[in-house]
């Protein structure tokens, strides 16, 4: 896990520049390497083989060819591609990950990827074709941001490492309306224009002559095909996970887990404790018991039996980040429960130097409370649409009750404007949410199926809970890992019957069924909590003078787009605009 950086021209004390603003990436290294065509720079975190033999850019020479690599992530499964070159004679100096991928590009090209599993963000330099190759893994677990103007070509891991070079720091008003919308702003764009993300799922090829890029996709979830046979799906799922969990405790350093005491957390601890006698578990509590599952996470600790980490976060933890947030994340990122994820990233760097987390649990197996809503429309589906329509004219003369007028115009609508109908703020995020959205419903036909994939896919998984917990843990140094992401695991999950995950009532059936083997009732049979401490209290009462103080400077920019925000107490509309401001004034 690591740093990296470049761009097509050589200079030493410019790339050296960009590689001391992604320290925090990396502390146990940091490299270069320059030839009249290139700059590659590199921040090491030492996971796999601590040895200088791990030092990046690393280059890599087999039978005459010759590439060179800088490279943040890890790829699971190198030990097994290792020894399929080794059979094809290719020979390895180091114990690394990074120099598999050196050799599978030289043997398998662009296809290389295909045969990954894990998580990466890397740039190939390869001199004899002039070209470089970047990729982002497929569900973007490890960032890409690249700048772009038709002649200079310039990456690297955050954008504050671009932003050592001079360009005009100009905003992207289609990003930052998307951002107003969604909270986060969502690949291929940056909050800068002439800055991008390189998508979750994509190649980019920059050729070092003609200075043009070529894109390209290498991976895409299979059609949902449902196979009717609980038994075998529950069976075929524990032994994905277990695997999944097997390959990413994989480490010459300290792996410890992330425990809230929820279902995702604690199936993954569980079955990590089966390979680790000795495991470390983190927790972040919150004074307000509406908020706090300090409870389950102490639960699950002592019935497993690991050294339990746990820190209770309070209003004076908020207003010191609040100021370091737009450090963390160098473009505007509006998700509340980036706070304790910070704060137990530098809770669990004291103890160890990878963590696995449960993220994507909800997406594959259902458990957000949209989704139950999502099977009620496909179950009124059924109705004539003219009952329906009676019958929502009647309820808006007899009831003042919104949920139910909601219900029905969500019935009454268009499939795929389903989430821009719920959640769209103007016309871009309107777009946006439509687009996407139609992708996933042409393929999958399913609406509460296309809502988990969409949510994969596009939502909630890429350039939101990735980047929270990367930019989170990376500012202390700490690698964390997401066994849920394996992409097998993500395959299978097209195989599984919709209605085994979620119905009208209950999420995350199957899953509540599989964990029998692995977690105590009390947590499989419990229901879903977020993990956000109370900041809109907050904001609303104890900091309201910050927020008005934002709000005044972004009216004097004219950056307010919409009005009464503060009187009408739009919390999540006020809290975006705080971010913007505090991510402006920063940068």
């Amino acid at each position: 896990m690591c740093g990296i950086a470049g761009f097509n021209w050589n200079d030493s004390n410019l790339i050296k520049k960009m590689n001391n603003s992604l320290k925090h990436r990396g502390p146990d290294g940091s490299g270069i390497y320059t030839d009249n065509l290139v700059s590659l720079g590199h921040r090491r975190l030492a996971i796999i083989d601590l040895t200088e033999r791990g030092k990046q850019p690393m280059e890599y020479e087999h039978k005459g060819r010759k590439a060179v690599i800088t490279y943040n992530g890890e790829v699971y499964n190198f030990l097994e591609l290792r020894e399929k070159l080794e059979r094809k004679g290719y020979k390895f100096k180091s114990n690394t990950d990074t120099e598999v991928i050196l050799a599978s590009y030289l043997e398998w090209g662009f296809d290389c990827v295909k045969k990954f599993n894990g998580m990466w963000a890397f740039c190939i330099y390869d001199p004899q074709k002039k070209i470089l190759f970047c990729s982002r893994d497929r569900m973007g677990q490890k960032p890409f941001y690249y700048y772009y103007d038709g002649e200079r070509f310039i990456f690297a891991s955050e954008i504050k490492g671009i932003l050592n070079h001079e360009i005009e720091r100009k905003l992207n008003r289609k990003a930052l309306d998307l951002y107003l919308s969604l909270g986060f702003i969502p690949a291929p764009y940056s909050i800068l224009e002439k800055i991008f993300k390189l998508e979750r799922n994509q190649n980019l090829i920059f050729d070092l002559y003609s200075k043009k890029i070529t894109k390209s996709y290498y991976w895409d979830l299979p059609k949902y095909k449902p196979e009717y046979n609980e038994k075998k799906i529950i069976r075929e799922i524990k032994k994905l996970l277990e695997n999944s969990v097997k390959l990413r405790k994989i480490a010459d350093v300290e792996v410890g887990t992330f425990l809230s005491g929820g279902l995702d957390s604690s199936l993954i601890t569980s079955i990590l404790k089966i390979y680790k006698d000795k495991l470390h578990t983190f927790s972040i509590g919150f004074d307000d018991e509406k908020y706090d599952e300090s409870k389950y996470a102490y639960f699950m600790s002592n019935y497993l039996n690991t050294i339990h980490h746990h820190y209770y976060f309070t209003k004076k933890d908020f207003e010191k980040l609040l100021n370091k947030l737009p450090i963390i994340y160098d473009e505007p990122f509006a998700d509340m429960s980036a706070f304790p994820t910070i704060k137990v990233s530098e809770l669990a760097r004291k103890y160890v130097v990878v963590s696995l987390s449960g993220d994507g649990g909800d997406e594959i197996f259902g458990g957000y409370p949209l989704y139950k809503i999502a099977a009620r429309i496909e179950l009124l589906k059924h109705i004539p649409q003219v009952i329906t329509k009676n019958l929502y004219n009647l309820f808006k003369i007899l009831l003042n009750n919104q949920n139910v007028l909601k219900g029905l115009e969500l019935v009454l609508i268009n499939r795929q404007n389903f989430y821009s109908h719920i959640f769209s703020e103007n016309r871009i995020s309107s777009i946006w949410y439509t687009q996407n959205f139609r992708k996933v419903l042409n393929k999958n036909k399913n609406l509460v199926e296309s809502s988990m994939k969409f949510d994969l896919l596009f939502n909630t998984v890429p350039d939101k809970f990735t980047v929270k917990i990367d930019r989170a843990s990376m500012y202390y140094s700490l690698e964390v890992r997401f066994p849920y992401l394996d992409y097998r695991i993500l395959e299978y999950s097209s195989k599984i019957p919709t209605e085994y995950k979620v119905d009208i009532i209950r999420t995350k059936k199957i899953m509540r069924k599989l964990m029998k083997d692995y977690v105590p009732s009390k947590i499989i049979s419990r229901g879903k909590k977020g993990f956000t401490p109370p900041i809109k209290e907050w904001l609303l009462k104890e900091y309201s003078n910050i927020v008005e103080s934002c709000f005044k400077n972004l009216k004097n920019k004219n950056l307010i787009f919409h009005k009464n925000l503060l009187k009408n107490k739009e919390i999540t509309k006020i809290y975006r605009y705080l971010i913007f401001s505090l991510w402006l004034e920063k940068w």
